[in-house]
């Protein structure tokens, strides 16, 4: 049992190895070398940190496609490798990836790390990745923060499961494409939802 432990533990250093190789590859083919060996460094400081290094990586690359200058791409690196470190620390040791990525999106628009941590809290020890990305697009359509964190956590205290809140997104967005008030058509599906105790996910209302 020891030697296959260690087998897969092997495995798992020659996967983490081969990604960074992959990762480091893309970064020096898209960015000049001032710029790459500054990111690459906080991509590094990231790995030993056992924070996701995709999110940092990708963030070079859109910074690179838009025609950012050097500067610009290093400080937007920097500040998701800072919103990383935040989202972790609040969620915890055992926060998965994805979970840190969400979180570090929602910080990025707006949400507090006290609000991050009722999100946390409501959910109890289920993943807050779908919570998370459903906050951060009531957001971006234009709900307040308070409200949309509000709404989210008492969601997630309701208990609704992921596809529930998935069907939630899509209705909330469906009725502001309609021209529906953003807070009112958020806080409409929300409070049908909790009242109808978390029901299986169906197609979009119509």
């Amino acid at each position: 049992m020891r030697g296959f432990r260690r087998a897969l533990a092997g495995a798992g250093l020659l996967v983490a190895a081969a990604t960074a190789r992959a990762q480091d590859a893309r970064l020096a083919q898209r960015l000049d070398k001032p710029t790459y060996v500054a990111v690459n460094a906080i991509v590094d400081s990231a790995r030993v940190a056992k924070l996701p290094t995709a999110p940092l990586v990708d963030k070079a690359l859109e910074g690179a496609a838009k025609g950012s200058d050097g500067q610009k791409i290093v400080f937007a690196v920097h500040q998701l490798s800072v919103r990383m470190t935040s989202a972790r620390h609040v969620l915890g040791a055992t926060s998965s990836p994805d979970e840190i990525k969400a979180a570090a999106t929602a910080l990025d628009n707006g949400v507090s790390d006290r609000d991050l941590a009722r999100v946390k809290s409501a959910g109890g020890k289920r993943p807050v990745t779908m919570p998370l990305a459903v906050l951060t697009d009531l957001i971006g359509r234009q709900v307040p923060i308070a409200t949309a964190t509000s709404l989210v956590v008492q969601l997630a205290k309701s208990g609704i499961k992921d596809p529930d809140l998935a069907l939630f997104q899509r209705n909330v967005r469906a009725d502001i494409d309609r021209g529906a008030d953003p807070t009112v058509a958020a806080t409409t599906r929300a409070r049908g939802l909790v009242a109808r105790g978390n029901p299986p996910a169906t197609k979009p209302a119509q």
